[in-house]
């Protein structure tokens, strides 16, 4: 059966964050904690082949991850096993800074041997930084919908994210034969999202779009954690995990999908702090795991 794999859970500069000397980015660095690597999916489909969601530039690191994670399924992935497609949701850093990767540098893969998905502005910013021989790439538009590979398909749902930088940004439906897995790492607000999906409701929304499982942008868990550094905290482009709880109230387990909160920036106390982490399982929710798998 198809599987999906969390390859990372971070925020795009992971944790450690470059330049920072936080408690949380030191400990990583002093082997207290382990790093923490910007989001990312590994889907493995149906005739075994293996397609990524994101490339971020601990690629190398996530691709051990996903080797070790398949075994509990009694299975083996070579390290620097093939990757036959690269989907990407937008064009930010921590995204997209692995593309480089594939190419005569490091990976040397052959032209055009690998699909890469993704909206018409992150295609044209690739070719011009001339990353595209590798690839052959395919442009999708909202309401898209993706043969990735046997068993498995891909839904595109354009989100409201930052415009006048990123242009166009995707959360991506995952769907397989038994589950659908809905990866959004990065929105701007629920306001925003719903009224541009015509929803009165975050649960509403995931029920119309039919998703067993939902893995939400849980950047920080307030804006005070910024408080100080960002002349723009109040309007912070990310909805805090206080809030989308506020929104989502206590899960009915008979009719809500799985939530699982991912794209952690390395402020949020969700990081090590219990307590946090209580407010979200009390109401039954979840917080993403890197290595987490599941059937679909």
């Amino acid at each position: 059966m198809p599987t999906v794999t969390l390859l990372g859970t971070a925020q795009d500069g992971g944790v450690p964050q470059v330049g920072c000397c936080c408690r949380r980015c030191m400990d990583v660095h002093m082997g207290k904690s382990e790093e923490q690597y910007p989001v990312s999916l590994g889907i493995k489909d149906d005739d075994g082949k293996y397609h990524i969601i994101e490339a971020s530039r601990t690629l190398g690191r996530q691709l051990r991850l996903w080797a070790e994670s398949t075994r509990s399924f009694g299975e083996e992935m070579p390290i620097c096993g093939p990757i036959q497609s690269v989907t990407l949701t937008h064009l930010h850093l921590g995204h997209v800074d692995g593309v480089g990767l594939f190419g005569t540098e490091v990976m040397g893969c052959q032209q055009g041997s690998i699909r890469l998905i993704s909206g018409k502005r992150v295609i044209e910013d690739l070719e011009k930084k001339n990353y595209l021989k590798p690839f052959t790439p395919e442009i999708i538009n909202n309401g898209s919908k993706v043969a990735l590979g046997a068993g498995v398909d891909l839904e595109f749902i354009r989100v409201p994210h930052r415009e006048e930088e990123c242009s166009e940004t995707y959360g991506i439906i995952v769907r397989g034969k038994q589950k659908s897995i809905f990866f959004l790492p990065d929105h701007d607000t629920y306001d925003e999202t719903l009224k541009f999906h015509a929803a009165k409701s975050i649960k509403e929304w995931l029920c119309s779009i039919e998703v067993d499982i939902a893995l939400l942008d849980g950047t920080f868990f307030t804006v005070s954690e910024v408080a100080g550094r960002r002349k723009d905290v109040n309007g912070i482009p990310h909805p805090p995990i206080a809030e989308s709880l506020e929104k989502l109230g206590m899960r009915n387990e008979e009719k809500d999908p799985e939530i699982y909160f991912i794209h952690i920036n390395h402020t949020n106390p969700v990081l090590d702090n219990q307590s946090k982490r209580d407010e979200i399982h009390n109401l039954k929710w979840g917080l993403g795991e890197q290595g987490q798998s599941w059937v679909i």
